[in-house]
């Protein structure tokens, strides 16, 4: 085939919904044409975790002024998500949800138990650590936000990522 066929053989398989799709829900922000802008992420969040997460971005800021933020596309099942990075590596990752967004950050599996057995960590927190998706070298842990003290615990985590991110990149 030439490129041209490839290429709208692709859309259209792309287009062509799964049987599977239909059985799913669909997540507030998974289309890709259509990246969400700030007012319609703060519209589904609501006016209270709105404002926490405009808390979140500016604590964050804080700890590391030069953490840049971009819309992310994560495939159909996560859809759009507002990446957190330091010098080209992901700090974490928000998706947002009706009421509430979550955090998703890596963790190195040989560090985990020390992640985990901070003083600070919170009960929402360590059932993240206990639900967490393992890859080859890390685990992703993903925790939801839905108050100020739920900002506040994990705020420390990404404190120590951005200090290991610093350290990795100093090199």
């Amino acid at each position: 085939m030439d490129d041209r066929r490839l290429r709208r053989f692709h859309e259209r398989r792309a287009n062509t919904p799964r049987p599977d799709d239909a059985d799913r829900p669909k997540l507030p922000f998974n289309d890709l044409k259509h990246p969400p802008t700030r007012p319609e992420i703060d519209l589904l969040l609501g006016v209270l975790p709105a404002i926490e997460l405009k808390r979140f971005e500016h604590q964050l800021e804080l700890l590391e002024p030069q953490v840049n933020w971009a819309m992310q596309w994560y495939e159909n099942d996560a859809g759009w998500g507002y990446r957190a990075s330091f010098k080209a590596r992901v700090v974490c990752v928000l998706h947002f949800y009706k009421g509430y967004f979550t955090v998703t950050f890596s963790v190195p599996l040989d560090e985990e138990a020390a992640w985990r057995g901070r003083r600070e960590n919170t009960e929402p927190i360590l059932r993240a650590f206990e639900h967490g998706k393992l890859s080859p070298k890390t685990k992703w842990i993903t925790v939801p936000l839905h108050l100020r003290a739920d900002v506040e615990a994990v705020l420390p985590l990404l404190e120590k990522k951005l200090l290991d991110l610093k350290a990795k990149t100093s090199r």
